[in-house]
């Protein structure tokens, strides 16, 4: 399993986390996040299907899950809010997964498993963005444009693939 982060902050203080894991023999290394978003103390709220355009290499439309999360914590002896978007999929060569179940990449893993002996190798990508209460569909945005931006510098796999793969 290796794994890549990278925090990015822009002047007007918009903070994104990025955080790529990409499985190595042993298929136990991802875990959904509504596992480990409640373990570390994150409230989830909503959890949605959705999709973002790409426009490179080729156009397609990325499939993801969303989550919207909240937790509370005291200052200055009040309780706080605060909320956050966390936005991931799942891609392997040649397959993209936005499924919140992981039905979809545990049986691509199988089927491919069983049909060619070779275990194939997915990455789970995410995106968190903490933001303010009643912020959280204009941070969803500022990620989608983040996203958009930077998934071509790195994920070669696109829909165009997948749709062809699926034929």
């Amino acid at each position: 399993t290796s794994y890549g982060s990278r925090r990015y902050i822009s002047p007007d203080g918009f903070l994104a986390q990025v955080n790529v894991v990409l499985m190595g023999a042993d298929r136990t290394s991802h875990h959904k996040p509504q596992y480990c978003l409640p373990g570390s103390g994150w409230r989830i709220d909503e959890t949605l299907r959705d999709s973002i355009h790409i426009d490179r290499p080729v156009a397609y439309e990325l499939p993801v899950t969303k989550i919207f999360v909240s937790r509370q914590f005291e200052k200055d002896g009040q309780l706080q809010t605060i909320r956050g978007v966390y936005v991931y999929w799942y891609v392997a060569d040649g397959a993209l997964s936005g499924d919140p179940s992981g039905f979809e990449k545990m049986w691509s893993l199988a089927r491919t498993l069983v049909t060619t002996g070779v275990l194939q190798r997915w990455a789970y990508v995410s995106y968190f963005s903490p933001c303010n209460p009643g912020q959280e569909q204009a941070t969803f945005e500022r990620v989608k444009k983040l996203i958009a931006a930077s998934v071509p510098e790195f994920q070669l796999t696109t829909g165009e693939i997948k749709a062809a793969a699926a034929r």
